[in-house]
């Protein structure tokens, strides 16, 4: 009898509450692209000739570009600010807020990018999209995603614990190795990732 109550109390916690806070993370990512859509609409003229301007600057000295201290830390804060983020943000309580948020203002972010280079290149140079946003579509958006639903648990527990938990005992918030874990490996991930875009995209280009 106990065995069956445990089997249906994990059974709710892996079917039930993750899956919700996992697609609460994924509606707030596709507001902000939806947000970036729209606001790149109404980007002008002026700001389509600025990003051509700064294309075409970039093309030119990219044959002669060094690699500096300045660009890997440029590049790297770039990879590492919204995923680092999340996972902090699974210690404070605010969290419960604050990562949907968060996972808006990544969405718009990098959609707001890309479709206003997709504006100012036109169809002739599309292909330049590619080599501009896949690394980072593929490292970073994956990277906060997972690191935000171990982190919007733990801030969810932290908020309860705050509260109370409605009369209930509540347990203190534990962060296994599993936690560490995971956000080790996906720093493993941005720093290969950082690095194939230092190392490939001047090349591609």
């Amino acid at each position: 009898m106990t065995e069956t109550v445990r089997a249906r109390k994990l059974r709710y916690v892996t079917v039930g509450s993750l899956p919700l806070r996992s697609l609460l993370l994924a509606l707030f990512f596709v507001f902000g692209v939806l947000c970036a859509y729209v606001a790149s609409g109404r980007c002008g003229d002026e700001t389509s000739n600025a990003l051509r301007r700064y294309l075409d600057r970039y093309l030119a000295l990219n044959g002669e570009r060094t690699l500096t201290g300045g660009v890997v830390t440029q590049t790297l804060v770039c990879y590492l600010r919204a995923p680092v983020l999340a996972f902090l943000l699974g210690f404070a309580s605010i969290g419960v807020v604050a990562l949907p948020l968060l996972m808006a203002a990544q969405g718009f972010v990098l959609a707001f990018s890309l479709f206003c280079f997709a504006l100012t290149l036109g169809r002739e140079e599309f292909l330049l999209l590619p080599a501009l946003f896949t690394l980072r579509l593929l490292f970073v958006v994956p990277c906060t995603f997972l690191l935000g639903i171990a982190a919007l648990d733990k801030s969810f527990s932290l908020a309860v614990l705050t509260l109370g938990g409605s009369g209930k005992r509540v347990r203190p918030v534990a962060y296994g190795a599993a936690y560490w874990y995971r956000f080790a490996v996906c720093c493993v991930c941005l720093w290969i990732g950082c690095a194939m875009e230092l190392w490939l995209i001047p090349r591609l280009l």
